[in-house]
C-alpha cells in the first residue's frame, strides 16, 4: 500500500509525462480518502489548467490555498490560471502573495512581470524581469519572458539579444526558438522565421498530429495524395489556403482538412481535390503537412508569397437569404472585435462606440459584420453612427463571404474578417495594435499577403483615437473618390 506522498509522487510523474488520465485517477484516489488534501487539490488543479479547464483549475487551487495558505506555489499557480482566464488584475494579487511568502521566488517574479505586461505596465514588468535575472542569471526562461515583453514594446533588436542569450544557455529551448521565429517574421525574414516556427510543436500545451504518413519534404509528388491540415484559427486557415495551388502544381492530389465552417469555401480553392471537415474520417493519403508549415517546406520568401487574389470564391446568394442592406449605396462592412479567447484580444479589439467618429462620413451604408459577444453592441450603436445589421441568413459562412463580396469596403480589427476579405480580393482596411501579430510585420501600410489590404497601426500602446481619426479622414477621401 503506497502512502499519500508516494501516490502523489507517482501521479506527478504521470503528469510530467502527459499521462493525464492516469495522473488524475491517482489524485482522485487520494481525494476520495482525504477530500481536503491540499497537495492533491493543487496538483489536480494544475493538471486541469494544462488540459484546458482553467475554471475547474481555479476552484481546485483555491481549495488547496484554503487548506494551506502558506504555500507560495499554490498562489503562483492560481495566478497563472487567472491569467489564462484573462483576470490579470486578480492574478497580480496571487503573485504578490507568493512573493510575500517567498521573496526570491523567481517563477512568481516572472509571472508577475507577465501579468503587468498584459496590463500595459511595461516599466513595472521590466523591473520584475530584471530582478528575476539578478536572482537567476543562468535561467533561459527569464530571458525569454523579457524578450516577449520587449517585442510588445517594438524593441526587436533588444528582444533578439535576450533570445540569443536564452539559446546560449539552452540551445534546445522551444520557447526561445518560437519567440525568435516571431521576431524574424515581424521583420519580414520569412525563411529563418518559418524555419524556427517549427519549434511551436515543442511548446507546452501544443500537440502535433500523429500520422503514420511522413511529413512532406517539398519534393515532387508525382500523383501522390497529400493531406494539408489546419492547425490554428479560421483566419490562419484562410491565409494559408493560398499555398494549395503551389502544392498541386508539384503533381499532388490535394486533400484539405479544415474547420467545418470553412469546408464549402475551401472547395473553391484551385488545386483542391477533396475537403474534409475536422473530426470526420480521413481518406487514404501518402504524405501530410500542417498548413502553417507550407512556407518553410516550399521555401517561401517575402518576395515570393503567393498573393494572387481572389483565391476563395463566394457562393451566389440565395433568394431565401433576403435583401442585403445598402443597395445602391457604398457599403462599408464593420467588424470591431475578435475572438475573446485570443491571448491578445484585449489589445486588438475595440468597442463599437470607439468607431463613432466614422459616423461623420456621409454617403455610405455601414453594415455590422460583427459576431460573438460584442455583436450585441450593434443593437445600440452610437447616435452618430447609423449602422445596419447583416440579416441572420448572411452571417454564417459561406453566406458571409457572399456578403463581403458585395461590400465596397471592409473595415475590421485583426480577425478572421480581414483574411476573408483579403482572400476574396475585396478592399479591406485593418486596424492593428501597436504590437501586431507577426503576419502584419512592422512599419508598412500594405500587406504582402493581400494586395487589396491597407494597414492602420496604433502609434503607441492602446492609442486607438489617432487610428480612428486617420481612418475617418481616409474614409472621407475614399467616398469622395468613389463619387467622382
Amino acid at each position: 500500500m503506497l502512502s499519500t506522498v508516494e501516490l502523489l509522487e507517482l501521479a506527478l510523474e504521470h503528469q510530467h509525462q502527459r499521462r493525464w488520465q492516469e495522473a488524475e485517477r491517482i489524485y482522485r484516489e487520494v481525494l476520495a480518502k482525504q477530500p481536503d488534501q491540499p497537495d492533491a487539490l493543487h496538483l489536480l488543479g494544475v493538471l486541469k489548467a494544462q488540459t484546458g479547464e482553467p475554471t475547474v483549475a481555479a476552484a481546485l487551487i483555491a481549495r488547496a490555498i484554503a487548506g494551506n495558505p502558506a504555500a507560495p506555489a499554490y498562489h503562483n499557480n492560481l495566478g497563472n490560471v487567472l491569467q489564462d482566464l484573462g483576470r490579470f488584475r486578480e492574478s497580480l494579487l496571487c503573485y504578490e502573495e507568493a512573493l510575500r511568502l517567498a521573496p526570491d521566488y523567481v517563477e512568481a517574479l516572472v509571472n508577475l512581470g507577465n501579468a503587468l505586461n498584459r496590463l500595459d505596465r511595461f516599466a513595472d514588468a521590466l523591473s520584475c524581469y530584471l530582478q528575476a535575472q539578478r536572482l537567476r542569471p543562468d535561467d533561459p526562461a527569464v530571458y525569454v519572458n523579457l524578450a516577449r515583453a520587449l517585442v510588445e514594446e517594438g524593441m526587436l533588436a533588444e528582444s533578439l539579444a535576450c533570445v540569443e542569450e536564452a539559446l546560449r544557455l539552452d540551445p534546445d529551448n522551444a520557447e526561445a526558438h518560437a519567440t525568435r521565429a516571431l521576431i524574424w517574421l515581424l521583420e519580414g525574414d520569412l525563411v529563418r522565421g518559418f524555419d524556427d516556427y517549427e519549434w511551436r510543436w515543442k511548446l507546452p500545451g501544443v500537440a502535433s498530429r500523429s500520422f503514420e504518413q511522413p511529413l512532406w519534404d517539398g519534393s515532387l509528388l508525382d500523383g501522390r495524395r497529400i493531406l494539408l491540415h489546419a492547425e490554428q484559427g479560421l483566419g490562419d486557415t484562410i491565409q494559408f489556403l493560398r499555398f494549395v495551388p503551389e502544392v498541386a502544381r508539384l503533381g499532388g492530389r490535394v486533400v484539405v482538412e479544415c474547420q467545418p465552417r470553412l469546408v464549402e469555401l475551401a472547395r473553391t480553392v484551385a488545386g483542391v481535390d477533396e475537403v474534409v471537415a475536422a473530426g470526420a474520417p480521413l481518406p487514404a493519403f501518402d504524405v501530410q503537412a500542417p498548413l502553417l508549415s507550407l512556407p518553410r517546406i516550399l521555401g517561401v520568401t517575402l518576395e515570393r508569397i503567393p498573393c494572387q487574389t481572389p483565391y476563395l470564391q463566394s457562393p451566389e446568394p440565395s433568394p431565401e437569404w433576403g435583401p442585403l442592406p445598402g443597395e445602391g449605396t457604398l457599403r462599408v462592412g464593420l467588424a470591431w472585435a475578435g475572438n475573446p479567447s485570443h491571448r491578445n484580444d484585449h489589445r486588438r479589439s475595440l468597442d463599437l462606440w470607439e468607431l463613432a467618429p466614422l459616423g461623420e462620413v456621409r454617403g455610405v451604408t455601414f453594415i455590422s459584420l460583427q459576431d460573438g459577444p460584442r455583436a450585441e453592441q450593434a443593437l445600440d450603436p452610437p447616435e452618430s453612427l447609423s449602422l445596419s445589421l447583416l440579416p441572420a441568413a448572411w452571417r454564417q459562412l459561406p453566406a458571409l463571404a457572399a456578403a463581403i463580396e458585395r461590400m465596397d469596403l471592409v473595415i475590421t480589427v485583426d480577425t478572421m474578417y480581414a483574411h476573408l476579405a483579403g482572400a476574396l480580393g475585396r478592399p479591406v482596411w485593418v486596424l492593428l495594435p501597436f504590437a501586431p501579430d507577426w503576419r502584419w510585420m512592422l512599419h508598412r501600410e500594405d500587406s504582402p499577403w493581400y494586395p487589396t489590404m491597407r494597414l492602420f497601426r496604433q502609434p503607441a500602446r492602446g492609442a486607438w483615437r489617432p487610428v480612428i481619426e486617420r481612418l475617418r479622414s481616409e474614409l472621407e477621401a475614399w467616398v469622395k473618390d468613389k463619387r467622382a
